[in-house]
């Protein structure tokens, strides 16, 4: 009766631990395409890769939520990015090679008053973009509109750029019906000093299918120095605004973004991109797609502008697996520079655009069309 009796308060004990345990989901992406480039240099040579996540960023995360009670939760997101070409990690322009989860790192509370979440996160005006980008955010890796979503107000080299995600930060969402509302701190960090290295946003998402309506404002106080000896904190200042309508068969978005950037000395620098496109359902399982993104930057010292088109087919294996390949065509004018960030930025000398997947030093092509085909799988 004794070891029954003990046998019995042990189980009970489990099974109390076990309710309190937090329900963990393990998530992510595989996704591998082969890429092809024409003047993919100086030189106008083409140049062939296998690229980790051209249709959808290659990841691995962990969510948990756990049940607090009176509706109540606590929850967790910790994400990192990979390379699945190479099986190496991969790292942003806010989080350095070697950073172990460099896409989210966030915990908070949540409940019917909407979720507060603390730490690495996309940003206000990353989540605003998504509902009213044409391309659903795929080929991120070609298409600047993501990575010019306000973010990383830690840089101290080129003072804007995006981002897509905030270091240290506070970030509110609310669910009230067909409204989402979003608002931010994010820290700077910097000793003497509330504002600098600073940002915050707000931002709001209405859904009366099958319309969609997006809006999103954000303040930062980026370094604008070359060297954080010599920092220098100045107003940055972006919004964006758009549309999108579903209809199930087919969806059409559109939508536009500017951004102000003080620069000390410098002429005020400012970046206007306005996009458009939809996509059309042949069948359940296949699709086409189709976007066109125009930016231009003013920097005083020389302007650039950026013209992309890119069509998209997919085919659906499964719910999980799909089958892509797409056609993109870049087309440069006025005075730039290529980077290696898929981003439009604010340099001194001239505004720089990203030249994809290339190596060419500055300004030696004008014209670039990519071909891409490959294989997603989420899990």
């Amino acid at each position: 009766m004794k070891k029954s009796l003990l046998a019995l308060a042990v189980l009970g004990a489990f099974a109390g631990a076990a309710q309190s345990q937090t329900a963990i989901t393990i998530y992510g992406v595989a996704d591998a395409g082969v890429r092809h480039l024409n003047n993919a240099n100086a030189a106008g040579d083409s140049n062939t890769t296998l690229n980790s996540g051209v249709n959808t960023a290659t990841r691995l995360g962990f969510r948990g939520v756990e049940d607090l009670g009176g509706g109540l939760n606590a929850r967790f997101n910790l994400e990192m990015g990979y390379d699945i070409s190479t099986g190496t990690g991969t790292s942003s322009i806010i989080s350095p090679s070697g950073s172990l989860f460099d896409r989210t790192a966030t915990v908070g509370l949540g409940g019917a008053w909407g979720s507060l979440d603390l730490g690495l996160q996309y940003s206000v005006a990353f989540k605003t973009i998504g509902a009213i980008d044409p391309m659903n955010y795929q080929y991120t890796g070609i298409i600047p509109l993501a990575g010019l979503a306000a973010g990383n107000q830690v840089s101290a080299v080129t003072p804007s750029r995006g981002g897509t995600r905030f270091l240290n930060d506070i970030q509110y969402t609310g669910n009230f019906g067909p409204l989402t509302v979003r608002a931010e701190y994010a820290l700077g960090e910097v000793a003497g000093s509330r504002r600098d290295g600073s940002a915050q946003a707000v931002g709001a998402t209405f859904v009366a299918a099958p319309f969609t309506v997006a809006g999103a404002y954000t303040r930062r106080s980026p370094n604008i120095a070359t060297a954080p000896a010599a920092a220098v904190y100045d107003d940055n200042n972006q919004w964006v605004i758009g549309a999108a309508f579903d209809a199930g068969v087919f969806r059409l978005a559109g939508g536009y973004l500017d951004e102000e950037q003080d620069r000390g000395a410098l002429p005020e620098a400012e970046l206007k991109t306005a996009w458009f496109g939809g996509r059309y359902s042949l069948t359940p399982a296949a699709a086409l797609s189709a976007g066109y993104y125009h930016t231009k930057v003013e920097t005083g010292a020389g302007d650039a502008k950026r013209k992309l088109f890119i069509v998209s087919g997919t085919y659906a294996l499964s719910k999980r697996t799909t089958l892509y390949a797409a056609i993109d065509h870049n087309r440069y004018d006025g005075d730039f520079t290529f980077t290696s960030a898929n981003t439009a930025g604010f340099a001194a000398a001239a505004p720089t655009f990203n030249q994809p997947a290339s190596t060419a030093p500055a300004a030696s092509q004008d014209k670039i069309t990519g071909f891409s085909v490959g294989i997603s799988h989420t899990f």
